[in-house]
């Protein structure tokens, strides 16, 4: 009895306690929460990250046109250096013998021009004596003295007298070229002599030395390695590889950040000298170089530093933006309120978004409805175009002609100037949806159109109804038992 009296009082505790907790099981229902996050104006700055290595502006690798053996350095690695200094030199025993022995050749051959000189002194006298002679031989000939053959002996012997004298002549021009030949042979040995010396061509500092003293260098189709001579340090450049994807953004000056694994918690900036067009493909990934230039007074950048690069692609100051989480929202279907409710982007149709971006630059009301007026009836005028089928292009270009008409008549040249730059900028926007909360629980979408981004904002162009300190969906978390 006691037993069945006890499963009793259990069993009316359990009903108990279901009642009592069953009203908070029922009234339980499944909700949302929602992260929102401002619309602020502030700026914005695109960029485009790569690596790239740091170099010396204008690197000259010093080597040697002669073989021989290293006989003494003067110059050694961070050593400064000025167009001239010695560097180092080569053993000049072999190269000073070669000297000798041109000087002994030029000596040979100048000799040998006067000892043509004589000859030609000789042969001027043989041919003198050989003329007397003949003379001498005519006269006897005329009286009868001599026979004729004796006056042909003459003659002979005067004809060969004159070709010795050309002969000396000849041998003369030979020897004195001879000369020449030995001066330029001399020449080179001494040319070779001084290159013995290896001087800097350039003024700079050393940042690499290949030789030791008593190595043997070997000049023969490549030219040895010496020394590498960096101009000057004070101005470095970069060599970075950008994606193939990101190419297209940059731009020959475009601003430039860096920083360097030596430094890491200091910035570097330099700006964009080249955009070089030659790919280069590794592992089927295109990159492009783009060589920046970049200051360096403190000389703390080295060649050979690995540089972390920020290269600026676009730039907005004082511009509305939105936290990009916002951008990236994408609620339920069944979270977003009635779709018919939410305006197009800039509050209306292209009439008002061009009205809004006219009183944006400070157009007047009046100014603003005659060139409305003026629009109706241009565009009304180009119905029989659209209903003829005519071509897009076509069609496109007409219509940026009515409207450079019609603004030219109504806007100041500031004015005009404005609009072609809010037109250039809208060209580069893509439509979005931010979202706002509603009294239901519930989510209203509002079309935008968004410009450049980076990695905290992104710019909104039009942002339609939505204004500065209006809060936006930037997450949603379901509450309830089954979140």
């Amino acid at each position: 009895m006691k037993r069945i009296v006890l499963a009793a009082a259990a069993a009316l505790v359990l009903l108990l306690l279901v009642f009592w907790l069953w009203p908070s099981w029922g009234d339980e229902e499944v909700g949302a929460q929602f992260d929102e996050v401002a619309i602020d104006r502030g700026d914005i700055t695109r960029i485009v990250s790569a690596v790239g290595s740091v170099r010396a502006v204008n690197t000259v690798e010093v080597g040697s046109q002669l073989s021989g053996q290293i006989e003494a350095l003067h110059a050694d690695f961070n050593t400064r250096v000025r167009a001239g200094d010695l560097l180092a030199e080569l053993d000049p025993q072999t190269f000073e013998r070669r000297v000798q022995e041109a000087e002994a050749n030029l000596a040979v051959a100048r000799a040998g021009v006067e000892v043509q000189k004589a000859t030609i002194r000789k042969a001027e006298a043989n041919l003198a004596n050989t003329r007397r002679e003949l003379e001498r031989q005519a006269r006897l000939v005329e009286r009868g003295s001599v026979s004729e053959s004796d006056l042909d002996l003459a003659e002979t012997t005067y004809l060969l007298a004159e070709a010795d004298l050309e002969i000396a002549r000849s041998q003369l021009l030979t020897a004195e070229a001879t000369v020449l030949q030995r001066e330029a042979s001399l020449e080179a040995a001494r040319i070779d002599l001084e290159r013995t010396e290896i001087r800097s061509p350039i003024d700079g500092v050393v940042i690499e030395r290949a030789v030791d003293v008593g190595q043997t260098v070997a000049a023969g189709l490549q030219t040895p390695l010496l020394f590498n001579i960096a101009r000057d340090l004070g101005e470095i450049r970069i060599e970075a590889s950008v994606d193939e994807a990101d190419i297209g953004s940059v731009r020959e000056g475009a601003a430039v950040r860096f920083t360097v694994d030596a430094f890491p918690d200091r910035g570097f900036t330099g700006d964009v000298s080249q955009v070089r067009l030659a790919p280069e493909e590794e592992q089927n990934v295109v990159t492009y170089t783009v060589v920046i230039n970049a200051e360096n007074p403190e000389q703390r950048l080295l060649p050979g530093m690995t540089a972390s690069i920020d290269i600026e692609t676009g730039k907005r100051e004082d511009v509305l933006r939105v936290d990009n989480a916002a951008i990236r929202f994408r609620p339920p279907d069944e979270a977003v309120a009635d779709a018919a409710e939410a305006p197009s982007p800039g509050g209306g149709g292209p009439g008002e978004q061009m009205a809004d971006g006219l009183r944006e630059m400070g157009v007047d009301d009046a100014t603003i409805e005659r060139v409305q007026a003026d629009f109706q009836e241009a565009f009304g005028r180009m119905r029989g175009l659209f209903m003829s089928g005519a071509d897009r292009e076509v069609i496109r270009e007409r219509m940026e002609a009515i409207t450079r008409e019609v603004l030219g008549q109504h806007l100041d040249a500031a004015q005009l100037e404005a609009w072609t730059e809010r037109m250039r900028q809208f060209e580069n926007t893509r439509a979005a949806q931010l979202y706002t909360v509603t009294g239901d629980g519930r989510v209203r979408a509002h079309p935008v159109r968004l410009g450049i981004s980076d990695d905290k904002f992104t710019e909104v162009v039009v942002a339609g109804e939505l204004k500065v300190g209006d809060q936006v969906v930037s997450r949603m978390r379901r509450t309830g038992p089954d979140a």
